[in-house]
């Protein structure tokens, strides 16, 4: 009905999982980057979930239109089924022929032999679930069972399980460990950011043949607000809108028509809180509550001999908590379960937070602002060049135990085999991601109700993995890496590499290990932390334009001076053109990493690194 009338060639807010429509914000990139990794390394089970909405099922067509010529797919969009209906399901999608009547094991014979033969063929097969927290736990096992079809190198067939965030229980299950222990990338896609809004709807706009903007910045802002930055409620809301906004001949839709379009879409007129929203009623009722606290408090201390009182006792409880600190900041609730490390005399050292990152909300904004507009951006995202060190970076954080005494290295198999055997309380996946994680002053709950590396998330803390040893000595930061002992797998804290040595903590005990002897008991990708701070960890590359581009080229040119490489022409641009994508390149080539010109997370790390390398926790000093 609109279509006309706003010169669209088509609906550019259906909700029908359209590839060509597929706005890749930072986290889908992620997210792919992610799937692309998981297939490409050959493992067992890959794992993408998110809310309603959030664009996994785009997300995954978008990935089966990329897939090599000789992959073939088995895709189950109805995952509501039993044992025998999944094993009859992936037969039809792979066109195996079976009798009507084959039991489980015919039918899993027969998918086993059509494996053979597509691996012998040089085909690869790759099976997806959609709506996978519907599985039932029995149905979950024999989808493992699935992946025990191997030949002596490889496996005959990949999974990815996507699924909402109800997945993650199901997999946290202790009747499915071995299930679980098979995943080799997963991610979580969360919603659209504030900032993101005019990117998603105008891209989508411009896909259906709209050039110009349609939506106002209050339209937008009001749209997110709305939504909650779910990409399906955003077209629903976007799509009523416009019809609205046709209504009454406007040219450009408001935040009036998008309200109008919540109230005919949503059962109660509002959006309904999907990220932990709080109506606005709420949160004024909340303050008036704080007001009335803090009234309250104020009459308990003022006027009396309480204030002196309560002076004197802050004075002593800040004394204490300054000589205990070291050893009290570390414990975690779980004690009896968990090996932590410790600050007492007999424990390898953590010291505290650097305490000289600059406080980013004080910096001057003007010279940004002058070029981007004002309202198209968050202030608080804009820094200029020699002020720009976030809070939250990894800048920040504190070397990992720095002055640790030399220990013996262990240069044959069987002593430190030894030490693993006896050390199989401790080295535990979320053992190990715990001792890590304290390193960064942040205390894993004693209960996970997310994975170690959501949670992790949610204190700005990212997770990324490195699968081999030449891609941790890029990164080069302290990781859990994960070694193998008579068939059984160890996660050891990885801190030092000094030459042909290194330093690992297990437990709460250091041992030094030959580097050759790491690498050849080296079992899966090693997990390493790091706080990208307010500058996140999205791929950046050519063409993309934003504030974070901008921000990139600050922290680039103060790289690239501490590196005394040529500096950017352009500071405070906000399109990543071909001068910074010539100027990463000349870096990553500098210092070894990986040289496309994209900004990721090896890039961002070696940035870091560079600008604060005395308060950097690295593996080693790398030198260009």
């Amino acid at each position: 009905m609109y279509l006309k009338y706003f010169g669209l060639t088509e609906r550019p807010f259906s909700i029908a999982p359209d590839p060509h429509y597929l706005y890749m914000s930072n986290r889908h990139k992620e997210a792919m980057a992610h799937l692309t990794y998981g297939l490409s390394q050959g493992g067992c089970f890959i794992v993408l979930t998110g809310e309603v909405g959030t664009g996994k099922t785009t997300l995954c067509r978008n990935l089966l239109s990329d897939l090599p010529e000789n992959v073939d797919v088995a895709l189950i969009l109805n995952a509501n089924i039993n044992e025998q209906e999944l094993l009859q399901t992936v037969c039809d999608e792979l066109q195996v022929d079976y009798p009507e009547s084959a039991s489980q094991k015919q039918l899993l014979d027969l998918i086993n032999a059509h494996l053979l033969a597509t691996f012998a063929a040089n085909r690869h097969t790759v099976l997806i679930i959609d709506e996978a927290q519907l599985l039932s736990r029995d149905v979950l096992e024999n989808i493992r069972l699935l992946t025990n079809l191997e030949t002596t190198k490889s496996k005959l067939l990949q999974i990815i399980l996507i699924g909402q965030p109800e997945l993650n229980d199901s997999l946290r299950r202790n009747d499915l460990r071995q299930l679980a222990q098979r995943v080799t990338a997963r991610y979580h896609l969360g919603p659209l950011e504030r900032d993101e809004i005019a990117d998603y709807v105008n891209f989508r706009l411009a896909v259906a043949g709209c050039k110009q903007p349609l939506f106002s910045r209050q339209a937008l802002n009001r749209l997110h607000s709305l939504s909650g930055g779910i990409p399906r409620k955003i077209n629903v809301l976007a799509d009523h809108a416009l019809l609205s906004a046709y209504a009454k001949t406007q040219s450009m839709v408001d935040s009036k028509s998008v309200k109008a379009a919540a109230k005919e879409v949503f059962i109660d007129g509002n959006a309904a809180p999907t990220g932990g929203e709080i109506n606005n009623r709420h949160w004024w009722s909340l303050a008036a509550l704080l007001i009335v606290l803090n009234a309250g408090l104020w009459w308990y201390f003022v006027g009396s001999d309480r204030v002196a009182e309560h002076r004197l006792v802050s004075a002593m409880e800040e004394q204490t908590v300054a000589t205990e600190s070291a050893s009290n900041r570390l414990e975690t609730a779980d004690s009896s379960n968990v090996a932590t490390v410790t600050g007492g005399a007999s424990a390898s050292p953590v010291v505290g937070p650097n305490q000289n990152a600059v406080d980013e909300s004080k910096t001057d904004d003007a010279q940004l602002t002058t070029i981007i507009k004002s309202d198209d951006i968050d202030p608080g995202l804009v820094v200029i060049a020699d002020e720009f060190l976030d809070e939250a970076d990894d800048t920040s954080i504190p070397s990992l135990l720095p002055a640790t005494p030399r220990r013996p290295t262990y240069d044959d198999n069987s002593a430190f085999g030894a030490i693993l055997d006896t050390s199989a309380d401790v080295t535990g996946r979320i053992s190990a991601l715990r001792n890590l994680a304290q390193a960064w002053d942040v205390v894993l709950p004693a209960e996970l109700i997310n994975s170690p590396c959501d949670e992790l998330s949610r204190e700005g803390v990212a997770c990324t993995d490195a699968s081999s040893w030449d891609q941790l000595m890029r990164l080069n930061r302290p990781a859990v890496v994960v070694l193998e002992q008579r068939g059984q797998l160890h996660r050891a804290i990885l801190f030092s590499v000094e030459q042909s040595q290194a330093q690992l903590l297990i437990g709460d005990k250091v041992h030094s290990l030959t580097v050759s002897e790491l690498k050849a008991r080296w079992a899966r990708p090693a997990t390493v932390l790091w706080r990208p701070g307010t500058m996140g960890a999205g791929l950046l590359q050519m063409g993309d334009r934003s504030a974070r581009v901008a921000r990139l080229r600050n922290r680039l040119n103060t790289a690239l001076n501490v590196a005394d490489m040529p500096l950017l022409a352009q500071v405070n641009e906000p399109q990543f053109d071909l001068d910074l994508a010539q100027k990463v390149f000349a870096l990553q080539s500098r210092f070894g990493i990986v040289a496309d010109s994209k900004v990721g997370s090896e890039t961002y790390i070696l940035m870091n690194e560079l600008i604060a390398p005395d308060s950097t926790p690295v593996l080693r000093r790398r030198r260009p």
